[in-house]
């Protein structure tokens, strides 16, 4: 089957390898002159298979309002003339319930243990080096509150696979001993140690070059996507800046970007890009060994290789890339606060990125009233940790095979 998959991203790339090992004829079309090079770019290099509460949670509802006139807030939803951003916002707040707080978990972490399954598959077949760890994710927090909702939340997780470890602080230090040199409080805290770790845009062009020598992917960079083309139930053709092209199945990995398009055929649905940023410096002894996520501060930390990668915020601006500086200082003030000892005097990288979030959390896989039309987008904060199983999910899709675990809450059927 001839295939054409629209984006080069994480899921753009994983899907292609996947489609590619399978025997068919794969072209990958993306804007860019490299693949991974926006959202999966600079990401925080953390594989959260286990850990899967979502943004929209009920805990979340009271610190919203806060959050709003809080320079270094970890979600910043401010009002704003853009009506998709308000339909997007008045469904986050509907799932902010804990009957659908769960749900979205449970679903969520069936993608998520799946995917590490199909992770340790890619990585024994292609040997691909990306900086991979495989320690764990360490959550730590500073507050009871935070630490007992999370061990709530571990509760449920651990009713449905979720193996995770709860730690007294000092548990945490012996894990991660760069720990002890913060002001912080440290209450407790959380060992995800079935996770991993790794640099995702390393990962990202490492499989495009094996998809391309070993499957005869090809890749069409630095071409622009204009439309989709259809007649009646079918795609029949993608309009670029450099002509048609057409192909007997489609699949849409674009990202934030994938409702733009869609809408232009009928299909709506409801991604809305959470704009985060990181930065990245260069590491020294100080800096932590393990992947750790600030449970309270919504910062999470990987070591990759000699660099460490430091990640958060979760910021509703529209389309906007822009890096702005008063949201890069919470995250620079709190990482030197945790890790004093870091270098924070070099020069450091920044990066923003826009991710392709649901409302209620989990992505949305597989078919469209198109029978030749598939997705795979809106994964929102976890595209690197999904990518493995939505991608092995997409192809059993495409081919008509019914995938390894159940697909409930994780297509487009929720939203119709």
């Amino acid at each position: 089957m001839k295939i054409i998959v629209l984006g080069s991203g994480l899921l753009g790339v994983t899907a292609a390898y996947e489609l590619g090992r399978r025997g068919h004829e794969v072209t990958v079309i993306d804007r860019q002159a490299e693949s991974g090079a926006e959202t999966s770019y600079a990401n925080g290099g953390q594989l959260s298979y286990s850990h899967a509460e979502p943004w929209a949670n009920p805990s979340v509802l009271p610190k919203i309002l806060p959050w709003m006139f809080r320079a270094d807030a970890p979600l910043v939803l401010k009002p704003r003339a853009d009506w998709q951003m308000i339909k997007w916002g008045l469904k986050f707040l509907r799932n902010c319930t804990v009957t659908r707080a769960n749900a979205a978990c449970v679903n969520t972490l069936r993608l998520g243990l799946y995917s590490k399954l199909q992770m340790e598959i890619i990585r024994e077949e292609t040997g691909i080096a990306f900086d991979f760890s495989d320690k764990g994710i360490l959550h730590i927090y500073s507050g009871d509150e935070d630490f007992d909702t999370a061990r709530r939340h571990n509760e449920l997780q651990a009713k449905f696979g979720g193996e995770e470890r709860v730690l007294t602080a000092e548990e945490c230090f012996a894990l991660e001993p760069a720990l002890m040199s913060t002001s912080r409080s440290i209450v407790g805290g959380i060992h995800a140690f079935k996770d991993e770790s790794g640099d995702a845009y390393t990962f990202c062009n490492e499989l495009a070059k094996v998809a391309a020598e070993r499957h005869g992917v090809k890749f069409q960079y630095g071409v622009g996507i204009e439309r989709l083309l259809a007649e009646n139930s079918k795609v029949v053709a993608v309009k670029t800046d450099q002509g048609d092209v057409t192909a007997d199945a489609y699949v849409m990995a674009m990202g934030s970007y994938s409702p733009i398009y869609l809408r232009t055929i009928g299909i709506s649905l409801p991604i809305y890009p959470m704009k985060g940023y990181s930065i990245t410096l260069e590491a020294n002894q100080a800096c932590p060994d393990i992947s750790i996520t600030d449970g309270t501060h919504k910062i999470v930390y990987s070591r990759l290789g000699s660099r460490l990668r430091v990640a958060g915020t979760a910021e509703f601006a529209g389309y906007n890339t822009d890096i702005r500086q008063h949201r890069i200082a919470p995250i620079v003030k709190a990482a030197s606060v945790l890790f004093p000892g870091a270098d924070w005097n070099q020069e450091i990288k920044t990066w923003a990125c826009l991710r392709p979030s649901t409302p209620d959390g989990p992505p949305i896989i597989g078919y469209t009233p198109y029978s030749n039309l598939f997705l795979n987008t809106g994964h929102g904060t976890l595209g690197w940790t999904q990518a493995a199983g939505s991608c092995a999910i997409l192809a059993d899709s495409i081919e008509g095979i019914t995938p390894e675990i159940m697909l409930h809450g994780l297509t487009m059927e929720r939203y119709l």
